[in-house]
């Protein structure tokens, strides 16, 4: 130990006498921590802990309650009340029947005892708010603000909580729309109004549009989930009291058991929903070895350099007696201190901006973290991070100092270049190794396979790093001077190039590998794009689905447009303003989420509008009063028997109320944004209400552009959800930006390595440069060569970079653009086959822009004047 107590203070000293090289350690160290560190704080501050949120789940409540049925449950889990599987065997007959706040109130008493009182809330209402400025979607909670149990769940910041049926507190965001305090606003369709009380906002969500109203004072199409319960009782909810309720039927979250939970043993064996995350542990180990070689990688070198700078004080220390093993410790310290320093410093500035960037996410975004909070084994775990990668970083040079020659170090002589014999044969097997993995292990692994080769195939480049820089040296007799003496000058210090031009390699690689999946991703979504309308048609959707009079807007955004409106029967995804709604059921309901009508009611016209041309089998089906049914290739596979069906509330379960036969129908291929369309005598034989569901525009008539949709969208109040002004404008998506940030990291990685790599050189070659001005080089010499030293480090590692990336980025390829939820099922394989794309501009700009930009930015560092310095002789 008192052998450590030197070797650390000798790191300590040199550290502070080397400020420079300290800075760029502490740096290339420090600034991982610091991204961990913060992202870690950030992440944990984001999450609301279960206790946390329930001032803003709960209020003043002693529990919340729902009740689906009379039928046993079990619980998810304690905190997930509202996730319930059925117990089987323990139905009583009306197993169905809803609950009332009246038989929740008397249960809850029986069982809490007397005093217990209920009030109901329903968080997922959504209602359209008429304004000035055209319609305005807000989700709405039904709840008594005013009751001391509700108390935090919303906060009122004008005025006051709604005290009566007929009022309403809207979101502050209102008052831009020409809401203000005592306003009368319209609620939907159907002529509701509501005066305006107050204004009101999540504490958890501030620029979420929400209002408040009194329970069931609003449309029955806005509550779209079950009413829930805020329980006041007069002793603390316990589990086994959770038990008991969820025998009745009730899913119940308790204040008492989030903050005390019960024991897992307490839990009932399958109620909890467990998730697979096998693959998570996996991909963060790839991912914490992969920055550890990079910092390893970049701050290598540096150790490299100063173990050149103390050549002289290590071969003292050797002369006075000291081991191999006193040395390997000096230098070892020297890891230990800066990697400590630096993952200290990172951590602290971790935190400092976690702190600073939590209330600019709630500026800028309006979201609202959860209190400050550090998780300190997610800090530390980086810390240690940090230093260990200093220790390893310097374990090389440590070995190296080892065996240094100390009588050429005490004389200023060069030791020679060694390579290690074996490596560049291992290196290369472990790269073919890596390439057979990449391409069978993304078979049979998909994309973690094809990782784990990337892995092997970057760490057998990394060890015939130094075989290659060697090799690149026996082309110098072509080159101009200072790109021969750059080259001749990384094949004799191999021990400061190489781990640059791999760590820069490696980088490289990780984003090539990268950028092919994300472009044969993209490429595959643009293939498989399937256009809504045909191109250049619009087709405009009232907000949240209603019947609404908006096609006035419409042509006061767009004079002398024609427009079609869409009259539709009710189908399977039209709104349903009652409890109960009749549908027709006329094609498959699969590809329901990708209509915009499901029963249009029309002939001619709108046929030519959905399909964009004029067809002549469906305009003779449609004049003969027969329903064309689109996106049917299979005849026979739906069956036409003018069924229509009643859908009994949100139950699952639907019943046929009547039956119309005889209905002549034509069966298509073609793919159209609607189920079917049916001519207005045949529909009006089923007897159902046929509304306005859209307003369509025919791409003959007029091509909305981009300002005419964003004014229509404006004016409608659907800014929030705008394909409800959808048009048809073809595969819009863009991988530019994703590009772009490749591009820009590739950049960084390249750039800050090779000018680490120069810097390191110019300090390194100080003797060398002296020697220059002694042969009368000029000034500009100095610069030049510095600007090959940053070009071949550049383009040595880009270049193998990219060769390396290749393979694991076409390997990826496969499960990305093929394999559906990890299947080989044939029957999910796309019909377009593996799509491998490959961002050759990308790949250029690194191959070839960034290592001149490297050069560029080494000579503007770099300055002319050559250094004098005093030589040792021999």
């Amino acid at each position: 130990m008192r052998g450590l107590a030197v070797a650390l203070r000798l790191a300590r000293r040199d550290a502070l006498r080397a400020k420079g090289r300290t800075a760029l350690v502490l740096c290339m160290i420090g600034l991982p921590v610091m991204t961990i560190v913060a992202m870690a704080v950030l992440l944990k501050t984001s999450q609301w802990s279960d206790r946390e949120a329930l001032p803003y789940t709960l209020g003043h409540a002693d529990a919340r309650v729902i009740g689906q049925a009379h039928q046993a449950i079990a619980q998810a889990s304690p905190l997930e009340y509202n996730a319930m599987v059925d117990v089987p065997g323990q139905s009583p007959p009306d197993s169905g029947r809803p609950w009332t706040t009246q038989e929740i109130t008397a249960g809850l008493a029986a069982r809490l005892g007397p005093g217990t009182r209920a009030i109901p809330i329903n968080d997922t209402a959504v209602v359209t708010l008429a304004t000035a400025k055209g319609p305005r979607m807000l989700a709405t909670v039904e709840v008594d603000l005013r009751d001391p149990l509700a108390g935090r769940l919303m906060r009122i910041t004008q005025g006051r909580a709604p005290a009566s049926p007929d009022e309403i507190a809207v979101a502050p965001s209102m008052r831009k729309r020409g809401i203000g305090i005592g306003s009368t606003v319209r609620i939907d369709d159907q002529g509701m109004t509501k005066r305006v009380s107050g204004f009101v906002e999540d504490p958890r969500a501030p620029r979420v549009n929400k209002a408040v109203a009194l329970p069931g004072s609003l449309p029955k199409s806005a509550a779209a989930g079950d009413d829930e319960y805020l329980v006041g009782s007069p002793r603390p909810v316990t589990w086994q009291d959770v038990l008991a309720l969820n025998k009745t039927g009730l899913g119940v979250l308790s204040r008492q058991v989030v903050k005390h939970p019960p024991p897992h043993s307490d839990v009932p064996t399958g109620s909890a929903f467990t998730m697979d995350q096998a693959g998570g542990p996996v991909v963060v180990a790839m991912a914490v070895a992969m920055i550890v070689m990079e910092v390893v990688l970049l701050a290598g070198p540096a150790f490299a350099v100063g173990i050149k700078r103390q050549r002289r004080q290590l071969a003292l220390l050797a002369a006075s007696g000291g081991s191999p093993n006193h040395l390997k410790a000096v230098v070892l310290a020297g890891g230990l201190v800066l990697g400590g320093a630096a993952s200290l410093v990172g951590a602290a500035a971790g935190l400092f901006a976690a702190a600073l960037i939590k209330p600019a996410v709630l500026d800028i975004w309006g979201v609202a973290f959860g209190p400050y909070e550090v998780p300190w084994a997610l800090v530390a775990a980086p810390v240690v991070l940090g230093l260990v990668s200093g220790v390893l970083a310097a374990y090389a040079p440590a070995l190296q100092a080892a065996r240094m020659n100390v009588v050429a170090a005490l004389t200023g002589r060069r030791d020679q270049a060694r390579g290690r014999r074996g490596w560049p044969v291992l290196g290369a097997v472990l790269m073919v190794a890596g390439a057979g993995l990449c391409l069978a292990g993304a078979r049979l692994w998909h994309e973690i396979g094809a990782a784990f080769g990337a892995i092997a195939i970057v760490v057998g480049c990394v060890m015939i790093g130094p075989w290659v820089v060697g090799t690149a040296a026996r082309t110098a007799r072509w080159l101009p001077l200072p790109l021969r003496l750059a080259v001749r000058d990384g094949a004799r210090n191999r021990g400061r190039a190489a781990p640059a031009v791999a760590a820069i390699m490696a980088a490289v690689a990780g984003l090539t590998a990268l950028a092919i999946g994300g472009a044969s991703d993209f490429a595959q979504s643009r293939t498989e794009y399937v256009p809504k309308l045909p191109m250049g048609s619009t087709m405009i959707t009232p907000p949240g689905g209603k019947s609404m009079t908006f096609r006035a807007d419409v042509e006061r955004q767009l004079p002398g447009v024609p427009d079609i409106p869409i009259q539709a029967l009710p189908g399977q995804s039209s709104p349903c303003p009652k409890d109960t709604c009749p549908f027709l059921e006329l094609a498959s309901p699969e590809m329901a989420g990708d209509r915009f009508v499901d029963n249009v009611v029309g002939g001619a016209r709108e046929a030519r509008l959905l399909l964009g041309r004029d067809d002549p089998a469906v305009t003779a089906a449609l004049a003969a009063d027969k329903i064309v049914l689109f996106s049917d290739p299979e005849p026979g596979a739906v069956t036409i028997n003018g069924s229509v069906q009643i859908w009994d509330g949100d139950q699952p379960q639907a019943r046929v109320l009547r039956t119309v036969g005889g209905l002549p129908a034509l069966r298509t291929s073609t793919i159209a944004s609607v189920a079917a369309i049916v001519p207005p005598h045949v529909a009006a034989r089923f007897g159902l209400p046929i509304t306005t569901e859209a307003i369509g525009i025919d791409r003959a008539d007029h091509r909305v552009t981009r300002d005419e949709q964003h004014r229509l969208a404006k004016r409608l109040g659907t800014t929030d959800e705008p394909q409800l002004v959808y048009v048809e404008r073809g595969f819009q998506e863009s991988f530019a930006l994703p590009l772009l940030i490749l591009a820009v990291a590739g950049a960084v990685l390249v750039v800050g390595g090779s000018l680490i790599a120069t810097g390191l050189a110019a300090a390194d070659a100080l003797p060398d440069l002296a020697t220059l001005s002694a042969v009368g080089a000029r000034p500009r010499t100095r610069r030049l060569l510095m600007m090959s030293q940053a070009g071949f480090v550049a383009v040595l590692g880009s270049w193998l970079g990219i060769l390396v990336g290749l393979v694991p980025g076409i390997a990826v390829a496969r499960p990305l653009t093929i394999d559906y939820e990890g299947t080989a099922d044939p029957a999910l394989v796309p019909h377009h086959g593996v799509i491998v794309d490959i961002p050759w501009q990308l790949i250029g700009a690194i191959g070839l822009a960034v290592p001149l930009i490297a050069m560029i930015g080494a000579a503007l560092f770099t300055r002319a004047r050559l250094p004098t310095i005093r030589r040792l002789t021999t």
